[in-house]
């Protein structure tokens, strides 16, 4: 058995039921294969989590340079949330993390909302140069863009995806007509 199978197995885990509430024989159950065989991947649960964790985050940083589209930013995430396990788990492991990794989780977290914001800020900054909008206030543009954002992520965690796309479609359609008339 591979480790990206266990991770893949233990990401959609985590991701449903929690660090607490997900255990290795949970794990190795889905997975179809004996608990010891965990162990000659990983160390432990924690360790386990803490690999996923790093991948999640490496995965998410990677998307982020490779976007140039605010909006498909979004519908990305919307799309990716239903079918991206690991996805899933970063995102709901930011929300819930486990009390002895909270603190590292929320620092990467902010982090990536950060460099996200500063990614917003290059892109409508472009737009202005090219007339797509007109002139606004692009730090204050960009963090509305990523409390769009985190809206979105809340609702993916505690909605459905038909209310999650119907909060995109609205705020996205205030958001845009609101810079493009500038």
């Amino acid at each position: 058995m591979s480790a990206d199978k266990i991770k893949i197995e233990a990401a959609a885990l985590f991701a449903e039921h929690g660090y607490a509430g997900t255990s290795l024989a949970q794990i190795s159950e889905q997975v179809g294969i004996k608990k010891p065989s965990i162990y000659a991947h990983f160390k432990s649960k924690e360790h386990l989590f803490s690999t996923l964790i790093d991948d999640a985050f490496a995965a998410e940083w990677r998307i982020l340079h490779e976007y140039s589209s605010l909006f498909e930013f979004l519908d990305n995430y919307v799309k990716r949330y239903a079918n991206d396990a690991l996805f899933r788990f970063l995102i709901t492991s930011s929300f819930f993390p486990p009390d002895h990794l909270k603190e590292d989780i929320l620092k990467r977290f902010y982090d990536y909302l950060d460099a996200l914001e500063e990614k917003s800020r290059e892109i409508l900054q472009e737009g202005i140069k090219t007339g797509t909008i007109r002139k606004i206030d692009i730090a204050d543009t960009a963090a509305m863009y990523t409390i769009i954002l985190d809206s979105i992520l809340v609702e993916l965690c505690y909605g459905s995806r038909e209310r999650t796309e119907k909060r995109l479609d609205v705020s996205w359609r205030f958001f845009w007509n609101s810079i493009k008339k500038g």
